[in-house]
């Protein structure tokens, strides 16, 4: 039976104020969540992970009522070489260290871009999946890197869920495809983002369909275009989302994210996105969420 657990994401409360894991203890309690995840500034940059106190930040989440930590990002594998991903595998298995000291079951890791990439995207060449095949060469790097990387953290009680990111190396089911076809580990799934897979005009009911066993998270966004909205007043089928995970037997976290344009409003979509999605999971599976 489907099991849908509401977490709030640090990147909901990002621009609130300045530390957006102290938003996150703040406001995400005071909404009705008692899950969260952390996306930090130190997970943004390859090694900063060791500087967390992974016992601090779990006691502060507890004494606020977050029960649990569904994941913790990590930032992305470089990817201009397959010899620079697979170097940077030992500080990549920092987050994983960090995430067995919040108890969080997930790393989060989205694919990045190369430096050739990045520009043919700032040159206009690139901007979407179907004129993006310059995308498909970069995977090579990342791929090394996640198998320099499982040595290094199959032991450890948390398991990997690659993040599909509109215009990285992760964007559209053929990346998965060609991944998976690379790497086949229990502790490699996927976290679905609603947001980008909208954006990069994903058939996300055959995905969920096609990789079921491998989704372990989903991001929560709504967007209208490439802009990241309050749920339920974009055009993303949340409730289409749920379903079909239902349908599935889905047994994991909704994580909230929000990239709004007014994030002085953030606290209240916050609170809104509780209550919308915990009343879409009744209406769907009949049953409260975790």
């Amino acid at each position: 039976m489907s099991r849908f657990i509401l977490s709030c994401t640090t990147c909901a409360t990002r621009a609130i104020d300045g530390d957006e894991t102290a938003a996150c203890f703040r406001y995400a309690p005071r909404a009705g969540f008692r899950a969260w995840g952390i996306a930090s500034v130190a997970q943004r940059a390859l090694g900063e992970a060791r500087w967390l106190d992974a016992g601090k930040l779990r006691g502060a989440a507890l004494a606020v009522g977050l029960r649990r930590c569904t994941e913790v990002y990590a930032p992305a594998f470089p990817a201009d070489s397959e010899a620079a991903a697979a170097a940077a595998a030992e500080q990549m298995a920092s987050v994983f260290a960090l995430a067995v000291g919040l108890q969080s079951p997930l790393v989060v890791m989205t694919g990045g871009m190369s430096a050739a990439q990045a520009a043919a995207i700032r040159d206009g060449l690139a901007s979407a999946p179907r004129r993006g095949r310059i995308r498909s060469v970069g995977l090579a790097a990342p791929i090394a890197g996640i198998k320099r990387l499982l040595p290094l953290v199959e032991h450890l009680p948390v398991r990997l869920a690659l993040e599909p990111h509109h215009g990285s190396n992760f964007s559209v089911r053929a990346d998965f495809d060609r991944i998976f076809s690379e790497i086949d580990h229990p502790k490699v799934g996927i976290t679905i983002d609603t947001g980008h897979f909208h954006r990069s005009e994903v058939d996300w009911r055959s995905f969920i369909r096609a990789y079921g066993d491998k989704i372990w998270n989903l991001h929560v966004k709504d967007h209208r275009g490439p802009v990241s909205v309050p749920l339920g007043s974009g055009e993303v089928d949340l409730r289409g989302y749920l379903e079909e995970l239902h349908a599935i037997d889905y047994d994991g976290p909704l994580a909230l994210e929000l990239e709004v344009e007014d994030p002085e409003n953030l606290p209240r979509y916050v609170c809104d996105a509780h209550a919308y999605l915990s009343r879409l999971v009744r209406e769907v599976t009949g049953n409260d969420p975790g």
